[in-house]
């Protein structure tokens, strides 16, 4: 009996000194709003659920919950902490053109008359790589720059009104796309390790394989403006992982300046003429890194 005494002696004064050892190291906790409620720093450190330092420019904290949730967040300061992140974009993309055709159907050229109209019957894939940089403003808005090159190509037929409506000529016009994005990013609420957001924002753009025109053995006709300006819009989430942050996003990039160049060959000028003006606009499937 004694045996049992001291051991239920001993084990209630070992828990007694872990409890007291785990009450020196209390830190606030900022959820629920703020309030503050007092937690075990070890708890905190189990839970990855660091202290949140709400900045000057933030207007509400997160109010992250206190209790104990089935699927803890991860990286809880991240969106808190550094005002600036870098990261790279891999996008998988669909380039097209909206063309207008001249008005003018039927045109005079040498010994005859031609009338064309055109299109772009297929979509092309493009793929591209972009450097990220977020600039974090407060808990729902932040700026980015993403910065880098796509390829892909573009077919556009042109076909014979005349004839049936028979194919005349295709052309397939490749791109090296340099683009500068500048996107504004609202994010809402964090759920659990989840995040989603909406983005919009202008996109220079420079093409710079329309600086070389026209070539006959390839059967290109037309030149396109090497520069453009486009808007962009989309959605996306953001998902975090236990040591970077991951974004799924789905983008539409329309041009607002018109890509066909005044410049054409003599002897092939009907192919510029038979186009009034041409946009270019593109879906664009993004996964971020940062």
């Amino acid at each position: 009996m004694k045996n049992y005494s001291l051991f239920i002696a001993a084990a209630v004064g070992f828990c007694t000194a872990v409890d007291a050892q785990d009450k020196s190291s209390l830190v606030p906790n900022p959820g629920n709003n703020g309030t503050g409620k007092i937690v075990r720093a070890a708890d905190a450190a189990q839970l990855k659920r660091p202290l949140y330092t709400p900045s000057r420019f933030d207007d509400k904290p997160p109010g992250f919950p206190n209790k104990l949730i089935s699927k803890p967040f991860t990286q809880q300061q991240y969106d808190y902490t550094k005002r600036l992140h870098f990261g790279f974009v891999v996008s998988a993309s669909a380039l097209d053109f909206k063309i207008i055709s001249n008005k003018q159907t039927q045109h005079d050229f040498g010994d005859g008359e031609y009338n064309y109209f055109t299109d772009v019957t297929a979509l092309s894939p493009a793929m591209g790589v972009a450097a990220l940089m977020d600039y974090r403003i407060n808990h729902s808005f932040s700026l980015r720059l993403q910065l880098g090159p796509t390829f892909g190509s573009r077919t556009i037929t042109y076909y014979d009104a005349d004839k049936d409506n028979e194919i005349n000529e295709i052309m397939h016009m490749e791109s090296v796309l340099i683009e500068a994005a500048f996107l504004l990013k609202y994010k809402a609420l964090r759920h659990s390790d989840v995040r989603p957001y909406i983005i919009a924002g202008l996109t220079p753009t420079c093409d710079a394989a329309a600086f070389k025109s026209f070539n006959e053995k390839r059967h290109i006709y037309i030149a396109l403006n090497p520069f453009d300006l486009a808007l962009a819009s989309g959605f996306g989430v953001d998902i975090y992982a236990d040591y970077f942050k991951f974004s799924l996003e789905l983008k539409y990039v329309m041009g607002m300046t018109n890509n066909l160049s005044t410049k054409s060959l003599d002897e092939y000028v009907e192919y510029t003429n038979a186009i009034d003006k041409m946009y270019s606009q593109a879906f664009v499937l993004s996964i971020i890194f940062e």
